[in-house]
């Protein structure tokens, strides 16, 4: 799962998938994989991306040579956004939402995608939190 924000902190756009079985490193880079996707389909212009894997990003930046199974993957990605694009380390307390949306993929069939206003209810306290800043703890 996932999620667009404006400048504010505001959804343009939230998704969830799921990718069916494998490990965490696959899972993490097609859904950003999928995010870029459905920006480019709907002509979204992206400044940044955070996302909740250290591996990932310090992959994607080639800090790291990233595992073969997910090489394909990245390189995909990096063709789906301009050079100019910085891609950040979020801790997964700090983007309740998208974790929230992650959860959610497990329940899909496809692809689905929302906006503000058709956010599972599962997800809708996680971006109210977001947009407060509270980081986001999952329940034991």
């Amino acid at each position: 799962g996932g999620v667009v924000r404006d400048h504010s902190g505001e959804i343009i756009m939230a998704f969830s998938s799921s990718f069916g079985t494998g490990n965490n490193a696959k899972a993490e880079a097609k859904a950003m994989h999928l995010g870029l996707r459905l920006c480019t389909e709907r002509g979204l212009s992206i400044s940044f991306i955070e996302l909740d894997s250290l591996l990932i990003v310090n992959c994607f930046n080639a800090q790291w040579d990233p595992p073969w199974a997910i090489e394909y993957i990245l390189r995909d990605c990096k063709n789906l956004i301009t050079p100019t694009v910085s891609i950040s380390h979020i801790y997964r307390e700090d983007n309740g939402l998208a974790d929230r949306l992650a959860a959610h993929g497990h329940t899909c069939q496809g692809i689905a995608t929302f906006d503000r206003d058709s956010l599972p209810s599962t997800c809708f306290t996680a971006y109210q939190a977001d947009l407060l800043g509270q980081p986001q703890y999952r329940p034991p």
